[in-house]
């Protein structure tokens, strides 16, 4: 069995996605290459879209929003996206590409991978078995693709999925695949040993995103303010953005504040924090709810962390703040409440399956020999 996995480098969370399947496959001695559809032959198309996006949500998360909220108008009315017009223009490499491969089956975590294997199934006659997988709390513009099926992260979502004109038959509710790591059992004492952190302390960690999201700063800066420096402590996050991280140590000098460049240690950082702030990516936040820590959001990108943070809240897996001023007050009084702390890990202990990478391979297999 071989399986192509197409990803697209907006963010972190579809690679992580695509990783996190990767690893599951590895384990069971599966054979997979993991791809970008737009970097198909050549990397420049790849590089120009996710440059463009990744500076967006930096710099400009509500123009993000703006667009995002207008591709599910277009999706309503059946318009194509501009991105499988860009798609189409490349079927000829891409068809090439899958079938020198010899896939068996394809899965995407990304709506760009669904839409160029809709490309290659109507226009080539490709008929290898497609599958979607959703890396957030809700239905994306153009995910209408025609996927065999579409892994979803929670019934609670069916009826946004059906809205959004997916067919009940095709939902497969597993979760949102995230890495094994994030399972593992490692206690609060053992995290903070392994990254030398305060064992009496408060610790408060602040994620930023993958690309380090330039709005978070301040926010930062706010909390780190309000904190009692001897009490608790603050580690953020601040991914790829150097710049972020400069701004941050500026601010707080005198204050118990880490920052920490992009990390492969995450899953540490999470287990060893009381409380955890985070914009609502849908993998990071995924990750914080399989590793049980106590979360506040702040919707900082409209569109689909907005909706991630909403369905949290909803489902008491987090607390959502609609403001620097709320978010700074709902960590105080996390820190100050155990209970409530409690409540959160007991509610992702109950809603999230961690186990989502394992399950979608699972399937994938029984559909495959079912044929």
């Amino acid at each position: 069995m071989k399986t192509l996995i197409l990803t697209c480098h907006t963010g972190d969370g579809h690679d992580s996605a695509a990783r996190a399947i990767a690893r599951e496959y590895e384990e069971r001695g599966w054979e997979y290459v993991i791809a970008d559809p737009i970097g198909i032959p050549t990397r420049r198309g790849s590089r120009f879209v996710c440059g463009f996006y990744n500076g967006m949500i930096r710099r400009t998360p509500r123009a993000f929003g703006i667009i995002y909220n207008g591709g599910h108008v277009f999706s309503k009315v059946h318009m194509s996206s501009p991105v499988y017009a860009m798609i189409r223009t490349n079927l000829r490499r891409l068809e090439r590409f899958v079938r020198e491969g010899n896939f068996d089956s394809v899965i995407c975590t990304h709506v760009f991978g669904m839409e160029a294997m809709r490309g290659l199934r109507k226009h080539k006659g490709i008929r290898i078995p497609c599958f979607g997988v959703f890396t957030d709390y809700t239905t994306h513009p153009y995910t209408r693709t025609g996927m065999n099926a579409y892994f979803v992260p929670h019934r609670a979502l069916e009826k946004n999925a059906l809205a959004g004109g997916l067919k009940k038959e095709a939902l497969v509710y597993t979760g949102i695949p995230v890495d094994k790591k994030f399972t593992e059992d490692i206690s609060m004492e053992e995290a903070r040993e392994r990254l030398d952190m305060p064992a009496h302390k408060k610790i408060v960690m602040v994620m930023t995103g993958g690309v380090g999201c330039q709005t978070m700063a301040d926010l930062a800066e706010k909390l780190a303010h309000a904190m009692d420096p001897a009490d608790t402590e603050l580690y953020v996050l601040c991914g790829r953005n150097q710049k972020l991280a400069d701004k941050i140590r500026k601010a707080c000098p005198d204050l118990p504040v880490h920052t920490v460049p992009f990390t492969k240690e995450v899953h540490y950082y999470m287990k060893a924090s009381d409380v955890m702030l985070s914009k609502a990516g849908g993998l990071s936040t995924t990750e914080a709810a399989v590793a049980r820590v106590p979360l506040v959001h702040l919707k900082t990108i409209p569109g689909c962390e907005s909706r991630n943070a909403e369905f949290f809240s909803n489902m008491g897996l987090a607390r959502a703040a609609s403001s620097e001023k709320q978010a700074v007050s709902q960590v105080l009084s996390l820190l100050g409440d155990p209970d409530a702390r409690a409540s959160i890990r007991a509610a992702q202990q109950r809603e999230i399956n961690g186990h989502a990478a394992r399950d979608i391979a699972d399937f994938v297999g029984r559909s495959l020999s079912a044929q």
